[in-house]
């Protein structure tokens, strides 16, 4: 009888703070250690299973209690087991987790171990979208094999319920673990970059005094709403806001104008609407001039182009709504 070759994995999923990997911390972790045929890649046994909760020296972002339903209160007080994780991470062979380099970013920030091994992505290790799946979310995954979660986004439920879909496969009777286990395991390299990269980031996010409330990194007040860091806008989202600053100011000048002269024609019989166009296309360029004026900036061909499309439009929607009020003051 043939002699099994066996390996021992780690699952890995957890809840963060937020997504920078300096900036943020782990709340929530949860570690499975198990036992699988390395040639069929059938689980064997489930060794060891750690789940645990930590109270962050960091605020939890708005966006993290949304989707992990965690709050200050919710952890404070806890902390992580490091020699139980520890011992977790040096008997596993390879760790796996659903996005990887996420997972393993914020984990190797805490223990050296889990930087000494080889991370396999059930994300991206697999190819999803040739067996017909249209997304890699893990829990649009779960779903499609009628796998249900009692709580999304929580690390204790998504860890077995990853263990669970990678051992059960699909058809043809071959589980998605024996395709995971001969991927490629990650660059921990690249994950390192992104890290020094997020960390450059947010050296200049304090070096610019950027941060609101005067922010201290390590400390946090009372309310998980806090002392949030506010990150300063690039050069093109502040064109594309003046922009549209821009646009919508036009147009209710544009809009504003042209309805007077509707109101005046249709009511008292004033003459006007055959120069209400210009009058509106020239309100839209004032106050485009006048803006552009404080801010210095150039005009473009766009510019032009927006204009007659916005007073013609204010001009439509003044004719509907005058039409409309005369209708209603008639009837």
């Amino acid at each position: 009888m043939p002699v099994q070759k066996i390996k021992t994995a780690g699952i890995v999923d957890m809840g963060t703070t937020g997504l920078n990997p300096v900036r943020d911390e782990i709340i929530e972790i949860c570690i499975i250690l198990f036992s699988f045929n390395v040639e069929t890649g059938e689980v064997i046994e489930i060794h060891d299973k750690y789940c645990g909760l930590q109270e962050p020296t960091v605020p939890i972002s708005k966006r993290a209690h949304r989707i992990l339903g965690l709050n200050k209160s919710s952890v404070r007080g806890m902390s992580l087991d490091d020699q139980r994780i520890k011992s977790l991470l040096k008997q596993a062979e390879i760790i796996i987790a659903h996005n990887a380099a996420f997972h393993s970013a914020f984990l190797i920030n805490l223990f050296s171990e889990a930087a000494e091994k080889p991370w396999l992505c059930s994300m991206n290790g697999i190819d999803w979208k040739k067996k017909g799946f249209l997304s890699k979310s893990l829990h649009k995954l779960l779903k499609a094999h009628g796998i249900e979660s009692p709580a999304k986004h929580r690390a204790k439920y998504n860890a077995m319920a990853t263990l669970s879909f990678l051992n059960n496969g699909g058809s043809g009777n071959e589980s998605y673990l024996l395709e995971l286990i001969n991927s490629k395991p990650i660059n921990l390299e690249d994950t390192f970059e992104q890290e020094a990269a997020a960390f450059r980031d947010y050296n200049n996010i304090f070096s610019e005094n950027t941060c609101s409330k005067n922010f201290t990194p390590g400390k946090t007040g009372d309310h998980e709403e806090d002392e949030y860091i506010t990150v300063k806008e690039t050069d093109s989202e502040k064109i594309d806001k003046e922009k549209y600053s821009l646009v919508h100011e036009g147009i209710c000048a544009a809009f504003a104008t042209s309805s007077i002269f509707f109101i005046l024609n249709r009511f008292y019989n004033i003459q006007l609407s055959e120069i209400s166009y210009t009058v509106a296309l020239c309100c839209y360029f004032g106050c485009l001039a006048i803006k552009k004026k404080k801010s210095g900036k150039k005009w473009y061909l766009h510019d032009l182009f927006l204009g007659f499309l916005a007073s013609a439009a204010a001009l439509a929607a003044a004719s509907l709504v005058s039409g409309l009020l005369i209708f209603i003051l008639n009837r």
